[in-house]
């Protein structure tokens, strides 16, 4: 992304589209790669030789001897469920690769997202190619959306295109194909930090992750507090790297970033938040700026599965200072690394219109989520927003992202309709593809109709299905801007435009140096 526009009105969303022409990666190396694939605005994913009896594959099936994985860059107009390889030919091709569903939510969906890991292959630096299916989104077209705009924002964010995918003769259907968090992905964002301790969320058996203060019946609010049972599958917090390092997979700096954010040790009760020594405590372990933005877009799109209702699918990673790479255990340095894109933009299952949330309480929308049994409990946002600083910054980068490009006008035509070159266009014809009829049940499992589709993606109609409701992306961007505003209002009695003193940046900051 290019550097974001001054306050003049340009929109921070302005590069979202994706190009026509095709140029293969071939050749290109690390970071450089990676970018040049994301920038393609449609790729083919076939998988021949794969048993018919492994399409449902919930833990890694290693392929057989005679089963192979073809990736090669396609026309998103193109009419054909698998159109062969163009010009560019045959981008990649494997016969060492791994399947397996993904998700949380919708792994057992009829239409399931997808993993192959590559075996020790590289596609443009990768080694894991993730397809997400956009069960929930009739658009196709959110997590395209949201994905780019936290990428323009300074907030280290996977890159995003499409691929239509097919295994054997069986026409998938279309998929994200979404920047996998790996270590790759940390050299791109961190440089030299790429050795750290990365941290995915789930909700498991110590419940969501919540990042709430743990502490032992001993009295101990050690690492041992956020670890599950040895071999759990079911862990809550789990290491994603270092997990047979012993110097490194205590989890003892996780508790750390832990007893930080919550304000452990600090004198003054609730009222601790408030106060500049919490504040330094926290920005001394913690990126609190780049996660800040991340609020932000991520209140104003309103996604809800992460770090707000749920709270889950998100990382951490403590990548240590800069000049200090093996340093992340006894100096960490945390940032938020957001995940899981699909329910956002107006897309409910709860009687939830999550596009009226507070900016500042977030949790008093959940409520329906947990079936009135209270509100989601998430202190990074609750305590951070109740320091004045942070709350000046978090408020002023809101406002700029209003300012700069969150409008229906903007939204409308980066999506475009029928006869412009928008995000439509680039999803319209290989969603089609997967029924033979307007009215007709996709034959790929996805729920929603071809007519459904077209009416959410282009015409931006609202939906009902079941327990799902859905607001066309343009009105439900309407509405979240509209109601921003008037809270802001209220909001800059207390604290005027301009209070928090920042710029934004478009790229993360660099990482701070050991003192």
């Amino acid at each position: 992304m290019g550097a974001l526009a001054e306050r003049s009105g340009t929109s921070v969303l302005s590069d979202l589209g994706g190009g026509s022409g095709a140029r293969a990666v071939a050749g290109l190396r690390g970071d450089d790669a990676a970018a040049e694939l994301f920038r393609q605005p449609m790729y083919m994913v076939r998988v021949t030789g794969w048993p018919e009896d492994r399409l449902t594959p919930e833990k890694p099936v290693a392929a057989p001897p005679d089963a192979r994985l073809a990736v090669w860059v396609t026309d998103p107009a193109d009419g054909r469920q698998v159109a062969p390889p163009g010009a560019t030919g045959v981008l990649f091709e494997t016969d060492r690769f791994s399947l397996v569903n993904s998700g949380n939510r919708t792994l057992r969906t009829p239409k399931r997202s997808w993993k192959a890991d590559l075996d020790g292959e590289r596609l443009a630096g990768m080694s894991t190619l993730n397809l997400k299916s956009m069960f929930n989104d009739p658009s196709q077209q959110r997590e395209a959306l949201a994905w780019r705009l936290f990428g323009s924002v300074g907030v280290p964010a996977s890159r995003h295109t499409y691929a239509k995918l097919a295994i054997d003769q069986r026409y998938m259907g279309l998929y994200s194909l979404i920047e996998q968090v790996d270590r790759r992905f940390l050299k791109s964002c961190f440089g030299k930090n790429d050795e750290g301790n990365l941290y995915k969320a789930y909700c498991g058996d110590l419940g969501c992750s919540t990042l709430e203060h743990r502490v032992g019946a001993d009295g101990d609010d050690g690492g041992r507090q956020y670890q599950s049972k040895p071999g759990s599958d079911d862990a809550t917090y789990r290491l994603k790297t270092n997990e047979d390092d012993p110097a490194a997979n205590s989890y003892d700096d996780l508790a750390e970033f832990v007893r930080r954010i919550n304000g452990v040790g600090l004198p003054g009760g609730d009222g601790r938040f408030a106060t500049d020594a919490f504040r330094a405590s926290v920005e001394a372990v913690f990126n609190a700026r780049a996660f800040l933005r991340w609020a932000g877009a991520n209140l104003l799109i309103g996604g809800w599965d992460n770090y707000f209702a749920t709270p889950s699918n998100y990382y951490l990673y403590n990548s240590g200072r800069a000049g200090d790479e093996r340093g992340f255990m006894s100096s960490p340095y945390f940032t938020f690394i957001p995940w899981d894109y699909d329910n956002s933009f107006g897309i409910d299952y709860f009687g939830t219109d999550w596009q009226y949330t507070d900016l500042l309480d977030w949790p008093a929308n959940t409520r329906a989520y947990r079936g009135g049994r209270g509100v989601s409990r998430i202190p990074l946002v609750t305590n951070l927003l109740a320091n004045r600083d942070f709350r000046a910054y978090y408020l002023d980068h809101v406002e700029y992202l209003l300012d700069t490009g969150f409008s229906p006008e903007a939204f409308a035509a980066l999506i475009g309709d029928d006869g412009d070159d928008g995000l439509w266009q680039r999803v319209s014809q290989a969603a089609y593809l997967e029924s033979a009829t307007p009215n007709g049940a996709p034959f790929t499992g996805r729920q929603w109709t071809n007519d459904e589709v077209w009416r959410s993606g282009c015409r931006q109609k609202e939906l009902r299905h079941g327990n799902a409701h859905v607001y066309g992306i343009v009105r439900y961007v309407r509405m979240r801007r509209d109601r921003a505003r008037e809270q802001l209002a209220r909001l800059r009695r207390d604290l005027p435009a301009g209070a928090g003193g920042a710029d934004f940046p478009a790229a993360l900051e660099p990482l701070p140096t050991r003192a």
